[in-house]
């Protein structure tokens, strides 16, 4: 039996236990994100448009998950610090045995294309529980910063931004490491000057990493890599 395809938010909701501690409310820029905190239970096998990255940030003890992905079985160990990468359209279902909290980062495939390049983007290749402490520190931030109950955008775009740049590099098909390992340029002058009148005209309001990076004609991960060549400080420390 394939399984069954998730389209909308309520649909999601009936695959857990309780509404999420922590949720960016709605899709922002293509990019949702929210925190967690299911008991011992068990899911159906579901698959959404959408690719998912899930973090397990605390696990009280190794879970033991009987876990079905892209129509694979395997009993896995599962620890705090452990992700799991759900492609768009891929099925993937679960039974575990320990309480936890996790965080999602859930990307439109055309969001998550768009973070290095207008051109299609690798394809993610689906992964069972992995260790990696770079997106469990990613998370970490992102639910550090929701908690806050205001958090500040271009903050939590940068932070989305730059797992989904580790996503596309680490769990991809043909990792896009030619186009990363382009040495960082400045921005031109007129680009440079594009974007301080911009911020400073806008100061006090909540400006997005992809407004900076679409003014000047660059993907925010370019955009962010410039700026910070131009000025020393991220987009978000400006």
């Amino acid at each position: 039996m394939p399984p069954r395809l998730i389209t909308t938010a309520d649909q999601v909701e009936t695959v857990f236990s309780a509404p999420p501690l922590l949720t960016t409310g709605d899709f922002h820029h293509g990019v949702y994100l929210d925190c967690r905190w299911e008991p011992a239970s068990e899911t159906e096998e579901v698959a959404t448009p959408w690719h998912t990255a899930v973090v397990f940030t605390h696990l009280p003890e190794v879970a033991i998950a009987e876990r079905k992905l892209d129509g694979r079985g395997k009993v896995e160990r599962v620890h705090s610090g452990d992700v799991l990468i759900i492609p768009a359209h891929v099925g993937q279902g679960a039974k575990w045995n320990v309480e936890g909290e996790f965080v999602s980062f859930v990307f439109e495939p055309t969001a998550l294309a768009q973070t290095i390049t207008s051109e299609a983007a690798p394809i993610l290749k689906p992964h069972f529980a992995t260790q990696d402490l770079l997106m469990l520190q990613l998370a970490l931030a992102v639910k550090k910063s929701l908690a806050t109950g205001n958090p500040n955008g271009l903050y939590l775009e940068t932070l989305t931004q730059t797992l989904a740049v580790h996503l596309l590099e680490t769990y991809s098909e043909a990792p896009p490491a030619s186009r990363l390992a382009q040495p960082a340029q400045r921005l031109d002058r007129y680009r440079f000057s594009q974007v301080i009148d911009y911020i400073y005209a806008h100061l006090g309001r909540d400006i997005s990493l992809h407004q900076l990076a679409q003014l000047v004609g660059l993907s925010p991960h370019h955009f962010s890599q410039q700026f910070r060549h131009s000025t020393g400080p991220s987009p978000y420390q400006y």
